[in-house]
C-alpha cells in the first residue's frame, strides 16, 4: 500500500480518537471558562482573522468560515476548559487551510505544561504504527512501537494533538507531522497527569518503562541541543569512494547571524574544494528537514551559493495593512541597515508599504531585487535536496524555485506548502479571556510568475519514508536515497 494512502488512513483513526478524548469526563480541567468567556475570545478571533488576514478565502468559502465559527460556538455552550477552547480556535482557523494562521502551538505547550508538564519522549508515524524517534534518556526503546501511556491508546493521544494543528493548503502529511511533534506536550493532559509523576509508556512488544513528567524549563533544556540551525559533514561512500556534503539548515532564524553566514561560507568553500579536487566528489546533499521557516532575508543567505543566474524569491508579496502588523512587523524590522541594491532593499520597500499605505489596504509588493550567483562560491554541481512534513515556510520558497529551477532531485516528504507560495508575516493576538495566544498571517508570499495559487503540497520526485526496521536501526532511509542518487551519477 501507498505510504501516503496509509498515512490518510491514520488521519481517519486519529480524528474518532479525538472525538472520544474531547467528550471524555475524567479528562482533568485547566482553569474552567464559562460559554460566554468562550464565545468573547472567538468572536474576538473571528474578527481579528477578517481584519487582518489578506486572502482569508482562497482556500474556504465565506460561508465555510462563518458555518465553523457558529459551530464552534455551540459546541461550548455551558463552558469548558481551556484544552476545549483550544479546539475550537483550532476548528476556525484550520477552515483557512493556512500554517500560519492557528494556535501558537509553541505557546499553547508551555500554558498546559505549566501544570501538567511534557514527557521526555518523542513518536513518529511509520506503517501506521507510532514509533519512537526520540528519547531523552535511555535509547534502548528507539524505534520501539509506543501502545499506550499510562493505559490510554497512544493513537487517542495523537488524535487530541492533531485537530490543534493548522494546515497548509491540502498538505496532510505534513499536518500530521506537527501533531507527531505535539504528541509528548499532550500526553501528561490526556492521560490524567502532571509534573513529578511517572508515568508507564506501553511497548508492542510487551515490554514498558517509567517516564518522569517533565517541567517546562527541564523540556526546554532537554531539546536546546536540537536547535543549532545549521552543521555541515563531508561523508564518504566506502563501496565506490565517492565523497559528498551534507549539508543541514534547521531553521533561518539563527541566533548569531554572523555564525550562520561563517558555516555557509565554510560549507560552500569546501564544496568548491572538493568539486576541483576531488575527482570522486559526487555533489551536495541539501537538508531541509524539520526546517519550519524562519526570516525570508536569512533564506536568501543560501540561495547565491546554488543560483546560476539571478532569481526573485519570493516573486512579490501581498499584504493587507492593519493596526496589529503595523505595530507588530514595523517594530520588529527597525534598525536594519540596509544597502543600495541589495536584496534587503525588497524588505525596506515592504516595511515602507506597509507603513505608508492606509489601513484595510490590500497592495502586492514586488521583490524587484533579485539573488544573485555569489561571484566566488557558487556551485553548479549535483545537489540532491531532502525534505519532511516538517519543512515549511522559507524553506518551502527554497524547493519551489530548486523544481522549477530543475537544480537537482527532491527527496523524502510534502512539505507544509505548494509549489506557488505559502502566507506568511504572522502577527500574534492574545485572546482576552483565555490568554491563549493565536497567530494570524498578514501576508501571502508568491514563489512564481505568472502568479497562481495551489492547495496540493509539492511533491518529491523520490518520495521515501522509513519503515519500522529502519526506525529501529536508526538508518537514515531519505539521505541514504539522495547519496545513492548523487552516487549513480555518471
Amino acid at each position: 500500500m501507498n505510504p501516503h494512502i496509509r498515512l490518510g488512513m491514520l488521519l481517519v483513526l486519529c480524528h474518532y480518537s479525538f472525538l472520544s478524548i474531547a467528550q471524555r469526563p475524567s479528562s482533568p480541567a485547566v482553569d474552567f471558562l464559562t460559554g460566554d468567556q468562550i464565545h468573547r475570545d472567538l468572536d474576538s478571533l473571528e474578527a481579528w482573522i477578517l481584519r487582518i488576514h489578506p486572502s482569508p478565502f482562497v482556500h474556504c468559502s465565506s460561508v465555510d468560515f462563518e458555518q465553523a465559527c457558529l459551530n464552534s460556538r455551540e459546541t461550548f455552550e455551558g463552558g469548558g476548559s481551556l484544552f476545549a477552547e483550544a479546539q475550537m480556535v483550532a476548528r476556525i482557523c484550520n477552515t483557512l487551510k493556512d500554517s500560519h494562521t492557528g494556535l501558537s502551538l509553541r505557546s499553547f505547550s508551555n500554558q498546559l505544561g505549566e501544570t501538567y508538564g511534557h514527557l521526555p519522549l518523542e513518536i513518529k508515524t511509520v506503517r501506521n504504527q507510532l514509533r519512537i524517534s526520540r528519547t531523552y534518556g535511555d535509547s534502548n526503546s528507539m524505534g520501539q512501537e509506543v501502545v499506550a501511556v499510562n493505559g490510554v491508546p497512544a493513537r487517542s493521544i495523537l488524535g487530541s494533538s492533531l485537530p490543534l494543528v493548522s494546515q497548509e493548503g491540502d498538505a496532510k502529511v505534513a499536518r500530521l507531522r506537527v501533531a507527531e511533534k505535539l504528541w509528548n506536550d499532550i500526553a501528561p493532559f490526556v492521560t490524567g497527569s502532571k509534573i513529578g509523576d511517572e508515568v508507564t509508556v506501553q511497548l508492542k512488544n510487551g515490554q514498558s518503562f517509567e517516564l518522569l513528567v517533565q517541567t517546562n524549563e527541564e523540556m526546554q533544556e532537554l531539546q536546546r541541543q536540537s536547535a543549532e540551525a545549521i552543521h555541515w559533514t563531508e561523508m564518504v561512500d566506502e563501496a565506490n569512494n565517492g565523497t559528498s556534503i551534507h549539508l543541514k539548515i534547521g531553521h533561518f532564524h539563527p541566533k548569531n547571524l554572523r555564525l550562520f553566514r561563517r558555516e555557509l561560507q565554510r560549507c560552500f568553500r569546501a564544496v568548491k574544494d572538493l568539486s576541483e579536487q576531488n575527482q570522486n566528489f559526487k555533489g551536495l546533499v541539501l537538508d531541509l528537514r524539520g526546517n519550519s521557516g524562519g526570516h525570508i532575508s536569512i533564506m536568501a543567505e543560501l540561495l547565491p551559493y546554488l543560483t546560476s543566474e539571478a532569481v526573485r524569491i519570493p516573486y512579490g508579496v501581498q499584504i493587507k495593512v492593519s493596526e496589529t502588523a503595523k505595530s507588530q512587523l514595523l517594530k520588529r524590522r527597525r534598525g536594519w541597515f540596509l544597502r543600495k541594491e541589495k536584496y534587503d532593499k525588497n524588505l525596506q520597500n515592504l516595511n515602507e508599504q506597509l507603513g505608508q499605505l492606509p489601513l484595510d489596504t490590500i497592495a502586492f509588493v514586488p521583490f524587484s531585487v533579485p539573488i544573485t550567483p555569489d561571484s566566488r562560491l557558487n556551485y553548479n554541481g549535483p545537489v540532491a535536496l531532502i525534505m519532511d512534513g516538517l519543512s515549511a515556510s522559507a524553506s518551502v520558497s527554497i524547493a519551489s524555485w530548486f523544481v522549477r529551477s530543475g537544480r537537482g532531485m527532491t527527496f523524502g516528504e510534502p512539505p507544509m506548502g505548494s509549489i506557488s507560495g505559502t502566507f506568511g508575516n504572522p502577527v500574534q493576538i492574545k485572546l482576552p479571556e483565555s490568554g491563549l495566544l493565536v497567530n494570524i498571517a498578514s501576508a501571502r508570499y508568491f514563489t512564481q510568475n505568472p502568479m497562481q495559487w495551489v492547495s496540493l503540497p509539492l511533491l518529491p520526485d523520490f518520495p521515501v519514508i522509513p519503515d519500522a526496521e529502519q526506525v529501529l536501526r536508526n538508518i537514515d532511509a531519505p539521505r541514504n536515497r539522495a547519496l545513492e542518487w548523487l552516487n549513480d551519477i555518471d
